[in-house]
């Protein structure tokens, strides 16, 4: 058992999914915890207070909370709260060690991650990463920002192989020592500007992602992007670079010369589709699958609802829909 925090007082930020799974993991390892919020506790979800209280978390809210002066030996912020709220504020002005949901997960983790991140298409591909290597013997769940926070699964890791994480950028700014196996590149555009002073804000805290992998671990990413120096080995994709290490060519996903995947075969629609298909063969690829391996369970794949969907064929073009996501 990690016990790194046996008897640790620590307060995490936030009463949502994240917080309420930091808060349990860390009493799994016998921290003294503290949730706070800063809602009052009639705004907060009744069963999530519950929980907290009967697994012996402490929960301070409202008014309370952002104004606590309780001492703490470490606080852990969920993805949600903004570092630069009062809540956060509280105690970043007295130089308290801060960390994330994610940091904190990882710190417990036996696993090798795959880490997802794009300002679109970072959920599609969370999802066709994981349901292609459950498909292909590696057990796996997509977790982190979508489904299960991270702090949750690792409570239960025992039943994986590899981990699938989507990952945001507000869960990135906090990171001390993430190292996914495998990171993933998508792609980057002007968003979260209600949080960010700037893009290029945004887009630094994006690319923390890469800040602590090795020349052992993996990057796969998008051609087109101009990135800084990585330290991890690259593997490229693109349908617009015939460059990349995954290309595309008459209507087929090629691995160098090699084709791999005709798009005619898979229901995904879009030339972001191609690229998520691209991103998830290299991670594949990287896990030491075969293409025809991988084949099947990518030409299976059904978008969700409002994702991109076929919807019939006119004469003059194909007609869809689609959500970046």
């Amino acid at each position: 058992m990690n016990s790194r925090y046996q008897n640790k007082n620590i307060a995490v930020l936030g009463a949502g999914l994240s917080g309420t799974a930091a808060a349990l993991l860390l009493r799994s390892h016998d921290a003294n915890v503290s949730v706070l919020d800063s809602a009052t506790e009639n705004k907060l979800p009744e069963s999530t207070i519950k929980n907290l209280r009967d697994h012996g978390v402490r929960v301070i809210s409202g008014p309370d909370a952002e104004t606590n002066r309780d001492s703490y030996d470490l606080v852990v912020l969920s993805p949600g709260i903004d570092p630069e709220s009062a809540l956060a504020q509280n105690f970043s002005s007295r130089n308290v060690d801060i960390i994330g949901e994610l940091e904190l997960a990882w710190q417990f983790c036996g696993l090798p991650v795959i880490a997802v991140t794009g300002t679109n298409g970072k959920t599609t591909t969370t999802e066709l990463v994981a349901q292609m290597l459950n498909a292909c013997g590696q057990r796996t769940v997509a977790c982190g920002n979508i489904g299960k926070p991270l702090s949750a699964v690792v409570r239960d890791q025992s039943k994986f192989d590899v981990l699938t994480v989507e990952v945001s950028s507000f869960q990135l700014e906090t990171i001390k020592s993430f190292r996914p196996q495998i990171s993933v590149w998508l792609n980057f555009a002007p968003d979260h500007l209600d949080r960010y002073a700037s893009v290029a804000e945004y887009r630094t805290a994006k690319l923390r992602l890469f800040d602590y992998q090795t020349e052992k671990e993996f990057a796969v990413v998008n051609a087109s992007e101009q990135l800084p120096p990585i330290n991890a080995q690259r593997l490229t994709f693109s349908a617009y670079d015939d460059r990349a290490d995954f290309r595309l060519s008459d209507g087929t996903i090629c691995f160098e010369t090699t084709p791999v995947l005709r798009l005619a075969d898979v229901k995904l629609r879009g030339s972001h589709n191609i690229e998520n298909l691209m991103a998830t063969l290299a991670v594949g690829h990287i896990r030491g699958l075969s293409f025809e391996q991988m084949a099947a369970p990518l030409c299976a794949y059904e978008p969700a609802p409002h994702r991109c969907e076929f919807v019939r064929r006119t004469r003059a073009s194909i007609l869809g829909r689609c959500a970046m996501s």
